[in-house]
């Protein structure tokens, strides 16, 4: 019933003061001044003061004095206590002057005890004079004749005084907190009717100072039993506004359930994950219609189980799917039977999307594995295919069928390397030879070839932006991933559309879960074609994967993207949407380093212009067998002198033997690999020439699939022409 302070926050009820609005100022001096005038009015129209009125006064005003320390909270804006039953009391049997006084008196204490501002003190004093006067005017003016008339005087007073009270207290909550009367608390049935009973006590206090003023010590036992009732429901009140407060602040969804099924009640985290509100339905229809898990909540509501943990699919706002991690709890009641269930549900969507990603992630891992092992055979076995076709080709007369049928070969051969490197490509285990460059001079160089390649129905656009950074990248295998995409949104377009090509600087920060933060290039590849549903954007990456019809594709198209991309430090984004269109985005490493590019390999003599060896001494290390006896077949047959190995030992022995010119070497082989064979005969002979054989990146010469600068490399499969042109090149410093 009266202001204990001004809440930060936290509502009136709080010793953590703020300054009051202005308009709050305002009614509190006008309540004061209000207050002051009707007191000193009724003070002055009275007769006298008599000893029986010193008398009740001197009774009444030290319960009054001790009634606030019997005080009990209820909710944030105000307090019960027997002040009321005394104030009343009073306005029944004393004159306005010691009405007034004992009002004074009452809050005395209060201040003592709380220390409340002047201001919050002023205004309760404030409001009970002027809620006590008009209970005293009132009583007045029905008077106090028979029995039935002072009853009805006296509940009248407490009535007024109970709704003057609160009706002045609720206009300042508005004022100073913005609180509406219903916000306040002080109309609602609970908070009014105590409060109006406890002011109707006093019209028995009031009847006991008439007939017998020593009576009224026997109302205290019951004042202070209702003080105990008054401080239990208070209790009661407070924990429940704490479990509330804790049930809607929850971040998880929570909510409770009973036998049937049917929500009693939910929180605001359960009507945010559902999109609404939830409470009456059934929690059959929170389950997607793909959910094939049994419901356990029947065999909970029965009694067979306390509690129970699951995932689920269920249906979240504006139907989406959400994977939720469902906690049940049995509640029973106090003889042990199912009341209801508490479910608590967490949203783990982004978790499952995060392990569904780490698991495609390891999955084109272990294939990328796989295809760079085999490819790493398979071109071993190209290698002597091709050369060995060449050795024929050079004997079978032209025109011959069998001529015929070794270009047939020699052709195949060719195919079977594409398809091999885009192996390799997917593996990340291809070569690249970075250079410092700028992805728009690469868009730019193709462009003209693309026109044509993609046809006259589809119309293309380039948006490429003039401030691009440079990135460090292998421009041959960076026009391939543009080539690549490009034809896989041409085939995407059947009838026709739009393709645009975008470049763009892009900063990403730590927030990105897919994508290391820090400063990009992106080249954006975009169609209006018929868009990827969700099963096949998970499988896009994967070699040998197409959704064309057979013979129409190879599979490896945007499984050599992926590789080139990864292998070169990037990452590609995929956005599509049915019947509206595709983008690839590719993100590359924005290097801020403005060092010169690595110069181009000088072009290598055609075979026939390398003349007659003057018989240098190459130490030829190959572990496959076939390869090898080529190779030397192929070097002996050009003039040189070849040392042979099958393996890193046996070669650093030969070298410590014999004086060596030229070490070829393959790279990955058992026991000691290319590099460190080259390492051990280089200690010996400083300026040991080396050319390194391989068609698989895997360590070495190579750090994470690029070549160290000055490097010499011949990738297989190779040609007699490459092979004896570059011998030739390094040996005579080139």
């Amino acid at each position: 019933m009266s202001v204990p302070a001004v809440a930060d926050g936290s509502g009136w009820q709080s010793r953590r003061v703020r300054a009051l609005p202005a308009s709050a100022w305002a009614y509190t001096l006008a309540t004061l001044l209000a207050a002051i005038a009707v007191a000193g009015l009724a003070i002055a129209t009275e007769a006298g003061l008599t000893a029986g009125d010193w008398e009740r006064f001197l009774l009444l005003a030290p319960l009054a004095a001790v009634a606030p320390f019997l005080s009990v909270s209820i909710g944030r804006n105000h307090s019960f206590h027997t002040g009321a039953t005394f104030v009343v009391a009073a306005a029944l049997v004393l004159p306005p002057v010691l009405l007034v006084a004992l009002v004074v008196l009452l809050h005395v204490p209060e201040w003592v005890k709380e220390r409340y501002a002047w201001t919050i003190q002023s205004f309760n004093i404030a409001n009970f004079t002027l809620s006590a006067l008009a209970a005293w005017a009132v009583a007045d003016t029905i008077g106090r004749g028979s029995d039935i008339v002072t009853a009805a005087a006296g509940v009248a007073a407490a009535a007024v005084f109970t709704v003057g009270n609160h009706l002045l207290l609720a206009v300042m909550l508005r004022l100073a907190r913005g609180h509406s009367f219903r916000q306040s608390g002080l109309f609602s049935l609970a908070s009014f009717g105590t409060d109006f009973v406890l002011a109707s006590l006093g019209v028995a206090v009031a009847a006991f100072v008439h007939w017998n003023p020593w009576l009224v010590i026997t109302l205290l036992a019951p004042l202070v039993l209702a003080h105990r009732s008054l401080s239990v429901v208070a209790l009661l009140r407070e924990s429940e506004e704490r479990f509330r407060t804790m049930f809607e602040s929850a971040a998880t969804a929570t909510m409770l359930v009973d036998p049937q099924g049917r929500i009693l009640t939910a929180n605001r985290a359960a009507t945010e994950l559902f999109g609404g509100e939830v409470v009456g339905r059934s929690h059959a229809d929170l389950i997607h219609a793909d959910e094939n898990s049994p419901d356990d909540l029947a065999g909970l509501m029965r009694g067979e189980r306390e509690h129970y943990r699951a995932e689920r699919q269920l249906v979240g706002a504006e139907g989406r799917i959400v994977f939720g991690l469902v906690a049940v709890s049995l509640v029973r009641d106090a003889d042990t039977n199912p009341q209801f269930a508490l479910a608590m549900i967490e949203d783990v969507t982004e978790q499952r999307e995060l392990e569904e990603r780490l698991r495609q992630s390891q999955k084109l891992e272990a294939i990328g594995r796989l295809a760079g092992g085999v490819a790493h055979d398979f071109n071993n076995m190209l290698t002597a295919i091709g050369g060995y076709n060449s050795f024929a080709l050079e004997r079978a007369p032209e025109g011959t069928p069998l001529h015929s049928d070794l270009q047939e070969v020699r052709k195949a051969t060719e195919r079977a390397t594409i398809l091999t490197r885009q192996l390799l490509a997917f593996s990340r285990k291809q070569i690249l030879q970075p250079e410092l460059l700028n992805l728009n001079a690469v868009v730019l160089d193709l462009e003209s070839m693309l026109r044509p390649l993609i046809g006259e129905d589809i119309v293309l656009t380039t948006s490429l932006d003039p401030g691009l950074g440079p990135i460090e990248a292998d421009p041959g295998q960076l026009q391939q991933v543009v080539m690549n995409l490009v034809v896989n949104a041409r085939d995407a377009m059947p009838d026709g559309g739009a393709l645009s090509i975008e470049t763009g600087n892009v900063d990403v920060d730590d927030g990105d879960a897919t994508i290391e933060a820090g400063r990009y290039v992106t080249l954006t590849v975009r169609d209006s074609g018929h868009g990827i549903d969700a099963d096949t954007l998970e499988q896009i990456f994967e070699p040998f994967f197409t959704t064309k019809e057979i013979g129409k594709g190879t599979g490896l198209g945007l499984a050599t993207v992926y590789g080139i991309v990864k292998q070169s430090g990037g990452y590609v984004v995929v956005e599509s949407e049915i019947d509206t269109g595709t983008a690839f985005t590719i993100y590359l490493r924005r290097n801020s380093e403005a060092r010169v590019a690595r110069a181009q390999a000088t072009d290598e003599p055609d075979v026939a212009t390398v003349g007659e060896a003057p018989g240098e001494t190459v130490l030829l290390v190959e572990d496959e067998e076939v390869v090898r006896r080529l190779v030397r077949q192929v070097l002996e047959g050009g003039g040189y002198h070849v040392l042979e190995a099958a393996d890193g030992l046996e070669a650093v022995a030969l070298g410590s033997e014999h004086r060596v010119d030229l070490l070829l070497t393959d790279m990955v082989m058992p026991k000691l690999g290319g590099s460190e064979v080259a390492a051990q005969l280089r200690a010996a002979t400083p300026g040991l020439k080396v050319i390194y054989m391989s068609g698989y990146a895997d360590g070495g010469v190579l750090a994470n699939g690029t070549l160290h600068p000055g490097t010499e490399l011949l990738e297989k499969p190779f040609t007699f022409a490459d092979l004896l042109a570059r011998v030739r090149n390094v040996l005579d410093g080139g």
